[in-house]
């Protein structure tokens, strides 16, 4: 299987970050937001979570039907290599995880089970396993919208079951915000006060 991945690596890096993009599978929004992060002194890998099932293609809802064919178990697995890789490329043991929608999903169940990582930044995305939610050994920084019932039916219990395993986390919930907020390519979702003050707390969380 081929792994694909936009990478993006400045010259003298501060940290590793994987960010796990939406369901609409690796596109110029992500490539885009993996670059402003390099641009913030990380070395970013946006990995292609299609790649088992050949890769991402122009067709949005051809990706978002062909993202329900890729399992956890393979979500976990391509983290791993791009942080792996990411370390062996920058001799940096310094790994975070970043996800937006879809890939906020990914990095709730990443944090599961994954012991390197050291920052999981989470937006909008579904709480995991609950069974498996003591296994989180990072520090979590999570991202809701307002304006998002359906991942927010699952926020209060998360957070509760966070703070009952003293698992580290702080949680931000965006007033006027809906779903996907941070994506500026689709103007019905993007919540431009919302995305650049969240993009300020990612950063200073992923620096610290």
């Amino acid at each position: 299987m081929e792994l694909k991945a936009h990478l993006s690596i400045p010259e003298s890096p501060k940290g590793c970050l994987v960010i796990v993009h939406e369901n609409r599978g690796l596109d110029d929004h992500i490539r885009d937001v993996a670059n402003r992060f390099a641009c913030e002194g990380f070395a970013v890998a946006a990995p292609d979570y299609l790649s088992p099932i050949g890769g991402s293609v122009a067709d949005v809802d051809t990706n978002i039907a062909n993202i329900k064919g890729v399992s956890r178990e393979q979500v976990t697995e391509i983290s791993q290599y791009w942080l792996d890789s990411l370390t062996t490329l920058t001799k940096i043991n310094n790994q975070s995880i970043l996800g937006f929608c879809w890939g906020g999903g990914v990095v709730n169940h990443c944090a599961t089970q994954i012991n390197e990582l050291k920052k999981a930044v989470m937006f909008y995305g579904t709480a995991p396993d609950p069974s498996l939610i003591k296994d989180i050994n990072t520090s979590l920084q999570l991202h809701y919208a307002e304006n998002d019932e359906r991942i927010n039916a699952g926020r209060d219990d998360y957070i509760k079951a966070l703070e009952s395993a003293t698992i580290a986390h702080e949680a931000f919930v965006y007033e006027g915000a809906g779903h996907a907020f941070f994506n500026d390519t689709r103007q019905d979702r993007y919540h431009q006060s919302s995305a650049e003050l969240a993009f300020k707390r990612a950063l200073a969380f992923l620096r610290n």
